[in-house]
């Protein structure tokens, strides 16, 4: 895939998925019951079913994004190939995971509609389980964070830095830490956003200074 339609992914899918959280558009229920959770949902129903969406293109918009960066990886580091591969794998399988759980919240105010708020009360806390995505997304960058370092891609700060943001995120979902979960979770989007835009940048042609000659091109489909 073209460079820069990678970095336009990795561009609108963090600004998405952020732009829904900072806007609101989706409601906190992140300490309450499902039934709670229900109820709030449905006040403002017309903004969750909104935020959903965005949510969910930017999820594949983003996510996609990442795996295609990681395949554009190959190098004659096989440390780097192997933290590579597996890294891009475990963030596209974060694609349906998340879409599933975040297409929830409309599944849920249907049914809550049609059948009652128990219905939709049932489908939320459902729901909660496809959460364990985001252990796939820490371990994912994490990986891919290892293989940038490596090859000392962007000079290697960004690859550091996403092993910084995936340990902080990974931190919070074992000590539930709020300044640590800013850290991590924020950081991993925003670090996305910035290798967007750095991608977005870099020309269709020029080869970074990599050991052996480390990164291919994102190949054309």
């Amino acid at each position: 895939m073209n460079s820069k339609v990678v970095g336009i992914m990795l561009i609108l899918g963090p600004i998405l998925i952020m732009g829904v959280w900072i806007a609101g558009l989706v409601p906190d229920t992140a300490n309450v019951s499902p039934s709670e959770s229900m109820t709030t949902v449905l006040a403002g129903k017309t903004q969750a079913e909104i935020g959903s969406m965005l949510q969910i293109f930017g999820v594949i918009a983003m996510f996609t994004g990442l795996y295609f960066l990681a395949r554009s990886l190959k190098s004659d580091n096989a440390v780097s190939n192997q933290f590579a591969e597996i890294g891009g794998l475990l963030l596209l399988l974060v694609v349906p995971i998340w879409v599933v759980f975040m297409g929830s919240w409309t599944e849920a105010i249907q049914a809550a509609e049609d059948f009652g708020n128990d219905v939709g009360t049932t489908i939320l806390a459902s729901s909660t389980m496809f959460e364990a995505g985001g252990v796939l997304l820490i371990v994912g960058l994490f990986l891919l964070g290892i293989s940038l370092t490596i090859l000392k891609k962007y000079k290697g700060v960004i690859g550091a830095l996403f092993i910084i943001a995936s340990v902080c995120a990974f931190t919070d979902v074992i000590f539930d830490i709020e300044a640590v979960a800013i850290i991590g979770w924020m950081g991993m989007f925003l670090m996305t956003l910035i290798t967007g835009i750095l991608t977005t940048l870099q020309k269709e042609n020029q080869k970074e200074d990599i050991p052996n000659r480390g990164v291919e091109e994102i190949p054309e489909a």
